[in-house]
């Protein structure tokens, strides 16, 4: 009876630790174009290149998930687009945000994205 129990144990630990790759993410740090004002909010742009039917996810440092952007319209070697996603405000630190971006494989593990999937990652402070 305690084997099923370990078993699921273990996949759990799995999924959760990401398999052990989540160490080896490599973070960016941005900085924001001005510090924050009341009733701004703080977005980040990325700038997604030919992923073919991969997804970015797009974590905090601390592995808090900002957004997974899942580009399944455009053509295999298209660009797939820029996409906007809200900063928390408990993401910014010092005027700056660090992240960290994965790109999901059907046939592997999570990997950090290439200059091209991921040419550019901006941010911008909108009213």
């Amino acid at each position: 009876m305690l084997r099923p129990v370990a078993a699921v144990l273990g996949l759990l630990a799995i999924l959760v630790l990401g398999g052990g790759d989540a160490a080896a993410q490599e973070l960016t740090t941005l900085a924001l174009p001005h510090p924050l004002q009341p009733g701004e909010t703080a977005w980040l742009e990325v700038e997604v290149g030919p992923v073919g039917r991969r997804e970015v996810t797009v974590a905090t440092a601390s592995g808090r998930i900002i957004g997974v952007i899942s580009p399944f319209g455009p053509r295999a070697g298209q660009i797939a687009g820029v996409y906007a996603l809200p900063l928390p405000v408990e993401a910014i630190a010092d005027g700056r945000v660090t992240i960290g971006l994965t790109i999901t494989q059907t046939s592997g593990p999570p990997r950090d994205p290439t200059r091209q999937e991921v040419p550019r990652v901006t941010v911008r402070v909108v009213p």
